[in-house]
């Protein structure tokens, strides 16, 4: 019997051009986006869900979850079970009403009764829009349902998905599948690959040249198919090309940039925010102070690695006079409170935060010792200064410039043979 189509969602170079179709969709309709991106704080949990937007409409809002899928596969509806259970969760813990917008190459009449029975049957509080590439439209909203599956001209989004299928690798079924999703592994392959070459003594991490795939892969300490996979995801992406059948070469290495810090935020990991245990300030002098503890953490100390304002000071790239300290701590962080000398604080502006990375091979695996102090690489400093409040971003762009420049341009050029 032969297996069911599953719906695969297109190339990241199509979904912004399809979310944005759906948010103007949405907008016709009467919606106005509050906020994007979401992150919603949940007991017990590391991580609470993340819904894509919040929007209004008539005094009313709406937590909406954005999918992108090829087709309406048979599959499709346990391919939407997670975000339909996010919408849940948001709608008991915020009050919102769950609105599930998804966008398709095309709808057929078919396949949106289909998904229409689905969702009565499993979800029958949830409100729902499906748009096409031609502007066809079925959808479940307060204001009434509507079915417009008539022809129309094709739109940007189906020919970024049409482009992207043309680009794929057929002769290699088993990674055309492959999807960049900038996790723990994705992420470290790409500082080996960034930084193996580079000679700055911010990077902690292995070292040493890489002219073919498996020389990366055992750089990096990672199974070849796993890296073979990750090159195809890279590939797909468009950030490597390949050199004369050897070792991709970077490319679009701002894009990729940009792509990872907006994946990306700090606020990912798990922080304990702390205060001096004897309420003193966060001054020069206790920053002295604090960084020499780092150096002489007990042999039983679990690893930590420092980032931030404070990493940058010891990079000599001292831009703000910002006085918070980020330490990423391996294990619980609450066994290096007594050295450290500070203590749990109930304020959402605490100066210290110790943070147990969601990444971390990628957060700890290129810690280097500068002045005898543990401190992340310049890359993961880059990533958790974008976004913080206190001048965060103009930092971040001084580490760009003065180092990460440097080192993308050597990515980008192909290994000299030995």
């Amino acid at each position: 019997m032969p297996r069911p189509k599953i719906a695969v969602e297109p190339d990241q170079s199509a979904v912004p051009v399809a979310r944005e179709a759906i948010l103007q969709a949405l907008r016709k309709r009467g919606f106005q986006v509050r906020t994007e991106e979401v992150h919603l704080p949940a007991a017990g949990l590391r991580r609470g869900p993340v819904v894509d937007a919040v929007m209004v409409r008539q005094r009313r809002q709406f937590a909406v979850e954005i999918k992108v899928a090829r087709e309406l596969a048979d599959w499709l509806f346990q391919w939407l079970a997670r975000p339909i259970l996010v919408l849940q969760a948001a709608h008991r813990l915020e009050g919102w009403h769950p609105l599930l917008a998804l966008y398709v190459e095309a709808l057929d009449p078919r396949g949106v009764r289909r998904f229409k029975a689905q969702m009565a049957l499993y979800a029958p509080g949830l409100w729902w829009l499906m748009l096409d590439s031609r502007g066809k439209v079925a959808a479940h909203l307060p204001g009434g349902d509507e079915e417009a599956i008539g022809s129309g001209p094709e739109n940007a989004a189906a020919r970024a998905s049409r482009a992207w299928r043309s680009r794929t690798d057929v002769s290699r079924p088993s990674y055309s599948s492959a999807r960049l999703s900038f996790g723990d592994l994705d992420q470290w392959l790409l500082k080996v690959l960034l930084f193996g070459r580079a000679q700055g003594a911010e990077w902690g991490g292995p070292q040493g040249p890489s002219r073919y795939l498996a020389d990366l892969a055992k750089l990096a300490a990672v199974a070849p198919p796993l890296v073979y996979r990750w090159a195809a995801a890279m590939e797909r992406a468009g950030y490597l090309a390949k050199a004369m059948g050897r070792v991709p070469v970077l490319q679009e290495g701002e894009r990729l940039l940009a792509e990872w810090r907006g994946r990306y935020r700090i606020s990912d990991n798990e922080s304990l925010a702390c205060a001096p245990v004897f309420g003193e300030r966060i001054d020069v002098k206790f920053v002295a102070a604090f960084l020499d503890r780092l150096r002489h953490l007990p042999a039983a100390a679990p690893a930590v690695a420092l980032t931030g304002h404070q990493a940058c000071r010891l990079y000599r790239l001292k831009h703000s006079d910002a006085r918070s300290i980020h330490l990423y701590v391996s294990g619980d962080p609450s066994a290096l409170l007594e050295h450290l000398q500070v203590v749990p604080s109930a304020s959402g502006t605490a100066p210290i935060v110790l943070l147990r990375p969601r990444y971390p091979r990628s957060a700890l695996g290129g810690v280097a010792r500068l002045d005898g102090v543990p401190v992340c690489d310049p890359l993961q400093a880059y990533l958790d200064l974008y976004h913080l409040p206190d001048r965060g971003r103009e930092q971040a762009e001084v580490v760009e410039e003065r180092i990460l420049a440097a080192v993308l341009r050597q990515a980008a050029q192909a290994p000299h043979d030995r």
